[in-house]
């Protein structure tokens, strides 16, 4: 009979050990993804920093320098100055191959007369 307190203590011990086990665990899991996040974050800010620095500069050349603007309207909105030409040229779309060569090409289900 003293034995059975001793065994439903030792159960209880070994249940709050698993119960405190997987608190600590999962803080742990918890504090890895906190810090992959943090680690992206940083990165995103160093990108987004640059980019703004970037932009800051091509504001300050476009305030500065009238030749910066104009390349800046060729190339962003394609204008042209009166009396330019423009060649535009066409490159062909090749020619889509079947997906194995081995087999049949498939039949379309559906074809417009010649």
């Amino acid at each position: 009979m003293r034995r059975l307190p001793l065994i439903f203590v030792a159960i209880v011990a070994v249940v709050a050990l698993g119960v405190l086990s997987s608190i600590v665990t999962q803080g742990f899991e918890d504090m890895a993804r906190a810090e992959d996040e943090r680690h992206r974050l940083e990165a995103e800010k160093a990108r987004l920093e640059s980019e703004i620095e970037t932009l800051e500069d091509t504001l300050e050349a476009l305030d500065k320098n009238p030749e910066a603007v104009e390349s800046m309207a060729r190339k962003e909105l394609r204008y042209v100055r009166p009396g330019e030409v423009v060649v535009i040229i066409d490159t062909p779309t090749p020619v889509s191959t079947p997906v194995s060569l081995t087999e049949p090409t498939p039949t379309p289900i559906l074809c417009l007369p010649d």
